[in-house]
């Protein structure tokens, strides 16, 4: 008797989804930054963020490769969603980035494991790091980023199963997405390469897969390109355009191979605060069985990517070093996913320790980063920098990855631009510049006090100080900082600045 085909497909054991869990997973996470995001403005990078979007500036000011395009043009578009005011938006819109990788973490697991609850638990460990957490609160670029690769993991490990043409296309035409947000992106594409590569010299791919994958790789990039492409064209100097396409500003960070941060030991500290769980030793068990679990070329291709990014972020010396751990510490967690398995196939005994074990990472993560500040706080350890930024308590707004209850930089602009009124001009840094600019516009507060901002409303002090003062007139002067650090070149010589103790700025006063 023949057997019907529908029969036979029935027989044929279909492999389970992993849709449900990739939902959940993202509804959960999603769930949790939209509780925890901060509410206002912020300081730093988040605050320029917020005040690009707003302005839908697309280059920015500090070279190409902190350009992020496609960063700047999805926040754009989440202006629109109707939650909170707009940096609250632009805030969530880094959870909803997280949420992203973290479904992308536990459909990897799930994929790389066949156990859909190692790869919650995986995620939900990985939620509650310290920077995968304080990065989704405030706006920042790294969690698009990080969710670009996860999905670029996906497909690799798709392809390198089942080799595929449509699959390389799709992996290439999403690593160009990712340059168009961050340069992290260009990390992994060596690795991605050697993979086309292989592939295509065994046989297992025909040649013109990596045509069809080099155009959906510049068709993703393109917002990036293009903003190189017209640089080059303007400027008229095509090495310097492609050094800060590259490297921005920051040649000598990107290519350091001898030196260490200034802020090194800061960032080893919050570095450390990831691992407050079982993650670093289910990562070691599951990189000792890679190659037996995940066959040679995806453990070989995994532990590249992990070697390079591990490499790049512990020798990338910039004052947020802790930041550019995020993917290594992603890679860490799909490591783990493993040794979790590991355990599992090991025994009943040791399957449930590792169960339990996870479970308190998920629990003592949180009331740690509660406690600890606290803990800091009364053993007397203080933050000393030689700038002070008003309403902000240093080892709080660093130790604690929640921010829906910071509103130090809202505060601070709110105070500053209130003693500055009616007519002041406010010299700030890059740190406090920006909730000044985001809060006298959202709110509507002092629009007769000007920030001194990309040399204007007065011209560089250094360069001219009579021009400088000629255009100040009977202006009062107003500084965030009295430090030279933070300072034009020689203004801290031909001045004294004086704040009273209520006040938030320092007044400029000149000596003669």
């Amino acid at each position: 008797m023949a057997i019907s085909s529908s029969s036979s497909s029935n027989c044929q054991r279909k492999k389970p989804a992993a849709t449900g869990l990739w939902w959940f997973t993202f509804i959960c996470a999603a769930m949790l930054y939209l509780l925890t995001c901060q509410r206002g403005v912020s300081w730093q990078d988040s605050g320029m963020f917020q005040w690009r979007v707003l302005n839908s500036d697309l280059t920015g000011d500090l070279g190409l490769a902190l350009a992020h395009p496609l960063y700047i043009a999805t926040g754009k578009l989440f202006m629109w969603f109707p939650l909170g005011d707009m940096p609250m938006r632009l805030n969530f819109l880094s959870g909803m980035g997280m949420a992203v990788a973290l479904a992308n973490l536990a459909a990897v697991l799930f994929l790389l494991t066949g156990k859909r609850w190692i790869g919650f638990i995986i995620a939900a460990i990985f939620a509650l790091t310290h920077t995968a957490w304080w990065l989704s609160t405030i706006a920042e670029v790294y969690t698009l980023s990080l969710a670009g690769l996860s999905t670029e993991l996906w497909l690799l490990i798709l392809l390198l199963r089942k080799p595929r043409w449509y699959l390389l296309a799709g992996l290439a035409f999403v690593s160009g997405l990712g340059l168009a947000i961050h340069n992290l992106a260009l990390l992994p594409l060596p690795v991605y390469g050697v993979v086309a590569l292989l592939l295509i010299k065994r046989k297992r791919l025909p040649f013109w897969s990596a045509i069809i994958a080099m155009v959906c790789y510049l068709t993703g990039a393109a917002p990036y390109l293009v903003l190189v492409i017209i640089s080059a064209l303007h400027s008229g100097n095509i090495w310097n355009t492609v050094q800060s396409a590259l490297f921005g500003r920051y040649v000598a960070s990107v290519l350091n191979l001898t030196s260490f941060s200034a802020s090194f030991k800061v960032n080893a500290i919050l570095i450390a605060l990831n691992f407050i769980n079982t993650l670093l030793p289910l990562a070691v068990l599951g990189w000792i069985n890679f190659r037996k679990r995940l066959g040679h070329m995806i453990a070989n291709a995994l532990g590249a990517i992990t070697l390079i990014e591990l490499i790049f972020a512990i020798r990338y010396n910039v004052p947020d070093q802790f930041t550019f751990f995020l993917p290594s510490l992603f890679m860490i967690a799909v490591a783990a996913g493993i040794g979790l398995r590991v355990l599992v196939d090991t025994s009943k005994a040791w399957r449930n320790a590792a169960v339990i074990a996870c479970i308190v990472s998920i629990i003592i993560q949180p009331l740690f980063y509660s406690v600890m500040p606290r803990l800091v706080e009364a053993s007397g350890i203080a933050v000393n920098r030689a700038r002070v930024l008003p309403f902000r308590n240093e080892i709080r707004y660093w130790l604690m990855p929640w921010k829906h209850n910071e509103h130090s930089a809202e505060l601070f602009a709110a105070a500053a631009l209130k003693q500055a009124t009616p007519d002041g001009i406010i010299m700030a840094d890059s740190t406090s510049m920006y909730p000044l600019l985001l809060v006298q516009r959202l709110k509507g507060l002092s629009p007769s006090v000007a920030i001194q901002h990309n040399g204007h409303p007065l011209p560089g002090y250094s360069a001219n100080p009579r021009a400088f003062r000629d255009r100040l007139g009977n202006r009062i002067l107003y500084a965030v900082s009295s430090h030279p650090d933070y300072l034009p070149p020689r203004l801290a010589d031909d001045a004294e600045f004086i704040r009273a103790e209520h006040e938030v700025l320092y007044r400029v006063r000149w000596k003669s």
